[in-house]
């Protein structure tokens, strides 16, 4: 279990970098952000690779949902150490932590093709845009029902 570290106790020595990055290290919103970052380097990683391997063979939808469920494996110990510091039931808290993917993957699903044909966005960049996007509503979801106390 991550634990924060004490600004309070620091002594009075150390430098105001220190003492900051104690702070921000301390505030779950900054962990947040720097899961965030990893999360999305991987899912758009992992599409952006498939999808210029696969493009004319494999819909870029169904890369979607892997590129889901690989980003779900690979941030949910992150989020659950990192971030929320949780102790409650892994396989329980991975399927709440899904759900709230879910939305994620629902809203790419729905946001990709408008972008993609409506709007005639190329498909990389629309998963950006989508990947900006999600972020917002996901902090709100993982702190009050996935992680809760």
């Amino acid at each position: 279990m991550t634990k924060t570290l004490d600004a309070a106790a620091a002594p009075a020595s150390r430098s105001w970098p220190v003492r900051t990055a104690v702070a921000l290290y301390n505030d779950r919103r900054v962990r947040y952000l720097a899961v965030g970052g990893v999360s999305a380097v991987s899912y758009y990683g992992f599409f952006a690779a498939a999808y210029l391997l696969t493009r004319d063979h494999v819909h870029y939808l169904l890369l979607t949902i892997i590129a889901n469920l690989v980003c779900a494996v690979v941030t949910f110990p992150l989020q659950r150490h990192f971030v929320f510091q949780s102790t409650g039931p892994v396989i329980s808290g991975f399927l709440r932590f899904y759900v709230i993917c879910l939305w994620a993957l629902g809203f790419t699903l729905f946001g990709l093709p408008l972008l993609v044909e409506v709007c005639h966005v190329p498909v990389l960049i629309a998963q950006l845009v989508l990947i900006v996007a999600a972020p917002v509503v996901n902090y709100q979801l993982s702190k009050l029902w996935a992680f809760r106390r």
